[in-house]
């Protein structure tokens, strides 16, 4: 089954890709405006990611937009012409996630094996993790996670046979459910404490000031012009 590779910046092959899904449809009721396009170490929360994620061993990208689409894809412009970017529209994004997570499984190559699932508001994640947990899936064919405080972490490796489970969600379950059912027989990769600010999300304005407060924003990579 040929799943395409990554490459390097020298054009090298790497390591093999999975799909990669980034789920970035949401309102950000909590932040009080989109979080997603506030500015953030140089460009906005939502172009860390998908650049964390066109750089990481994933092929398609898959990234689900809904609320101020295009604002969004404005965010994105020096990047929405990758190769690897494949954008899907939720028109029913008000419907809550399970929805864009449903529209992504099914933008899905027939050939997938699975899909990496991240999320829109976790500019700290790194294409370093991306790969472990690829690297981890593509061994096991297994869910496949980090371990954050004792929970499931993220990215999230899902397997083909369990796409059926994640179409019975509704509204904002978020497939923590499942995942738990699970927990027994996947793959838990630890993480360094280094790697702890990978799992950092934006729910509010004091999330985005401790990664200013904490120096970590000073680490992300700018676009390139």
């Amino acid at each position: 089954m040929d799943l395409g590779e990554a490459r390097d910046s020298g054009g090298r092959k790497s390591l093999e890709s999975v799909p990669g899904i980034v789920l970035a449809a949401g309102a950000s009721c909590r932040f009080g405006q989109n979080k997603l396009l506030m500015p953030l170490g140089g460009q906005t929360v939502l172009s860390h990611v998908v650049q964390t994620a066109l750089e990481a061993p994933l092929e398609p990208v898959i990234l689900v937009l809904g609320y101020e689409s295009e604002k969004a894809l404005a965010a994105i412009a020096k990047l929405k012409d990758s190769p690897k970017l494949r954008i899907v529209l939720n028109a029913r994004w008000g419907q809550g996630r399970a929805e864009s997570l449903k529209l992504a499984l099914r933008a899905l190559p027939p050939e997938a094996p699975g899909a990496l699932v991240l999320l829109g508001d976790m500019p700290l994640m790194t294409h370093e993790l991306i790969a472990r947990v690829v690297r981890a899936f593509l061994d096991t064919q297994r869910v496949c996670f980090p371990i954050y405080r004792g929970s499931v972490g993220r990215p999230v490796a899902l397997p083909k046979g369990l796409f059926p489970e994640f179409e019975e969600l509704h509204g904002d379950e978020s497939g923590l459910k499942i995942l738990q059912k699970y927990w027994d027989d996947a793959v838990k990769l630890e993480l360094g404490p280094a790697e702890e600010p990978t799992q950092w999300d934006i729910d509010d304005p004091k999330d985005m000031d401790r990664m200013l407060k904490e120096g970590r924003v000073s680490n992300l990579p700018l676009l390139s012009s």
